[in-house]
């Protein structure tokens, strides 16, 4: 009898550190049936080909992916993606982040492969000068013209593809889910973060980037005097941070396990997809206060506090309301971990998702 021949997928995501679409794109590439094969073209030497690695999924470095614009580099890359094609010649390639997917969907149209683009967040929604808006909003609707495909993982993105011209019958809607979580408990939590068992903490978990609204709980906190405010990440805005009553922890490996630590989790997000940490957040049921981006609203629901946007009055009054409300606390806590365990299925993200590929 001869053996199965394997379905080959080649995923497309442009960076290899450990945000949203690396995850999303780690999570497919090791969970896959075993009739299928995964390989992986990212940027080289981050955490998710370190991951990856461990797992035995096969990575390619992709040397010119870059976020910044470069018509030659760009002409480079476009050249470099259709030798990956050509050489691996997979039966679907999945495309993540905003350059490459572009990028990738119309080489996956040329080569005529089965090409299924995720939008982590439409891009034409970020705070940017009307002209960008409209020029990256146009790349956004090429780039689902190209692909067969479209995968939307908010209800906001959903509806604003639906709209858009011609493309609109390729749109589905798919939320990312994770699988249950390792917590540490909450006295080791806070002894391996260096925090007291007995103060109030309010946390978050995120990239030190303008994008997070960091600035903004910054601002909140510098109005409530009966709570520590701890941050666990790292990046450019530490120099602006650090100046604030923000107590910044830096990188921690597997952060969502030490959710336990804290006793609210805020999130003052600009821009957002459907955030990880949010599901992690819910898990560990804990009583959240986020702004109105993104997929958040798809998360939260009523089961939280949810926020406008750039507005640290309101974060800080609402985290007032909490740390003054122990019950609020654990029921805003114990109803949100309830939603997600309903609504957010690992298995059924990989079904959905997997169902595409055939």
């Amino acid at each position: 009898m001869l053996n199965e021949q394997k379905i080959k997928v080649l995923y497309f995501v442009t960076k290899s550190n450990w945000g949203g679409a690396q995850r999303y794109v780690y999570d497919l590439a090791t969970h896959l049936p075993q009739n299928f094969e995964a390989v992986v073209a990212c940027g080289e030497g981050g955490l998710l080909v370190q991951k990856l690695k461990e797992k035995s999924i096969r990575t390619i470095n992709l040397t010119g992916a870059k976020r910044n614009i470069s018509l030659l580099k760009e002409m480079r890359l476009l050249f470099t993606l259709v030798k990956i094609i050509r050489s691996e010649k997979p039966n679907v390639l999945h495309v993540n982040s905003s350059k490459l997917a572009g990028l990738g969907a119309f080489v996956g149209w040329a080569t005529r492969t089965r090409t299924i683009f995720t939008a982590h967040g439409w891009p034409f929604n970020e705070d940017r000068p009307g002209w960008q808006r409209i020029l990256i909003y146009k790349f956004s609707w090429l780039t689902s013209v190209f692909a067969d495909i479209t995968i939307t993982i908010t209800q906001k993105d959903f509806a604003q593809g639906k709209n858009m011209w011609f493309v609109g019958p390729k749109m589905l809607m798919i939320h990312n889910a994770i699988e249950p979580i390792d917590f540490y408990d909450r006295a080791t939590a806070r002894e391996k973060l260096g925090l007291k068992q007995d103060e109030l903490v309010i946390g978050t978990i995120g990239e030190l980037h303008k994008n997070k609204g960091f600035i903004y709980l910054a601002n909140a906190a510098g109005h409530i005097n009966n709570a520590k405010f701890v941050v666990m990440g790292e990046g450019e805005e530490r120099p602006v941070l650090e100046k604030t009553d923000l107590i910044l922890v830096g990188q921690v490996n597997e952060a969502g396990r030490y959710l336990k630590a804290l006793d609210i989790f805020a999130d003052p997000s600009l821009k957002a997809g459907l955030q990880y940490v949010l599901l992690e957040a819910a898990q560990a049921g804990l009583p959240v206060v986020a702004s109105t981006v993104g997929g958040n609203p798809d998360v939260i629901g009523s089961s939280g506090m949810l926020i406008p946007p750039k507005n640290a009055e309101l974060l800080a009054r609402a985290l007032s309301a909490l740390i003054k409300d122990s019950w609020l606390r654990r029921e805003l806590g114990a109803k949100l971990q309830e939603r997600i365990s309903q609504k957010f299925s690992f298995e059924k993200f990989l079904s959905q998702t997997y169902s595409l590929y055939k």
